[in-house]
């Protein structure tokens, strides 16, 4: 049995029974950041790629997946990233994605995918798009999945901001709904300058939806919010050290893509137990859960919700809410929303029952 599927302590079997059950969304995970082992390991050998750890194997590439910080799992990100060269190598991690998402009840994930570290290499926009969407049709029909994109810019590398949102508007056709921003948050690399492009995304429909207040405070998340338009934000558990940034946040309702388990991994939190997850929620913030990149640390959106409940001692109505946080807080159709939901609202209603509480 795989980490990312192994028994939480504390959890019984009741809150389990209802987070296999419940229809799910996700919205912060990572395209390249979700190959699992096995198949990195094959890309790999394809094209004679070398990758930390993978002369024993996919288990020594999974040995791999500890980091000491924020650098280490980039240097692992990208080693991975450039093991994919050609449409099938992107189709083919979609499908895979979109095989466990569905093995866990996940029936809609918005997917960041970072274009520019491929076309760096040499890989073309047509070559992404068309692997992309053959991977994205075969995820609705062979796994019942619908996935959305959201192109990344990497905030260090200024230069590649507007390629990306061109290939962004190009690939609206293929699902791409969104524009997000990513990499070291530092008063190096400041937000601003970035402004007029997602000030274009937005007249064009895309959303903004950049990591904030991850690596640094409650500043970076001001930032994505004043100058980029942030719909959400990714990550923004430093916005707490800011009482008025969370009146912000409470009051125009502006969601936080909360992963726990790769703050954790990235040495951001001693442990789960320590995450300001508790404190985010209990300050009225909209959150979601999210796994992030997965299996980098051997994790998964069911995993996440299982840790959470049994670490902050979650009820069936508190898991239940949280997963209905992450459709509300999607760009997924209305009509889908409303589907999702009821779905989700029939499951927990099910389960209250069986456990012999009264009808909700």
């Amino acid at each position: 049995m795989s980490a990312a599927s192994s028994p939480v302590p504390g959890l019984d079997p009741l809150r389990a029974r209802l987070i296999e059950r419940l229809p799910k969304a996700e919205l912060h995970l990572h395209l390249e950041g979700s190959v699992e082992p096995e198949l990195a390991l094959a890309l790999a050998r394809k094209h004679g790629k070398p990758l930390p750890g993978d002369e024993a194997g996919a288990e020594g590439l999974r040995r791999s997946y500890v980091f000491k910080d924020f650098g280490e799992f980039v240097r692992m990100y990208l080693a991975i990233s450039a093991c994919l060269t050609d449409a099938e190598d992107f189709a083919a991690i979609v499908v895979d994605l979109a095989r466990k998402l569905a093995a866990e009840n996940v029936r809609y994930a918005e997917v960041t995918f970072t274009p520019m570290t491929h076309v760096n290499r040499g890989v073309t926009g047509d070559t992404l798009l068309a692997g992309l969407a053959e991977g994205r049709a075969r995820a609705r029909t062979e796994h019942g999945v619908e996935l959305a994109w959201v192109f990344d810019i990497v905030r260090h590398r200024f230069a590649e901001g507007a390629p990306t949102l061109a290939l962004a508007l190009e690939g609206r056709q293929v699902g791409v709904i969104g524009l997000g921003f990513a990499g070291p948050e530092s008063p190096q690399w400041p937000t601003a300058p970035y402004a007029p492009l997602f000030a274009r995304a937005r007249a064009e429909g895309l959303r903004s939806l950049p990591h904030a207040g991850e690596l640094d405070g409650p500043g970076s998340v001001w930032s994505a919010l004043r100058e980029l338009g942030a719909d959400r934000i990714g990550h923004g558990v430093q916005c707490l050290a800011d009482p008025a940034l969370v009146e912000h946040l409470r009051e125009h309702q502006v969601p936080l893509e909360v992963c726990p388990t790769s703050n954790v991994g990235i040495g951001l939190y001693p442990a789960l137990a320590a995450h300001p997850l508790p404190q985010l929620l209990a300050a009225g913030l909209h959150v979601s859960l999210a796994s992030d990149d997965p299996p980098m640390f051997a994790t998964s959106l069911a995993e996440e919700y299982r840790r959470c409940a049994a670490a902050f001692g979650w009820d069936a109505p508190q898991i239940a809410a949280l997963a209905r946080n992450s459709v509300e807080h999607s760009f997924m159709p209305a009509e889908a929303k409303v589907r999702l939901l009821a779905e989700q609202a029939a499951v927990l209603a099910e389960l209250h029952t069986l456990a012999g509480a009264p009808p909700m």
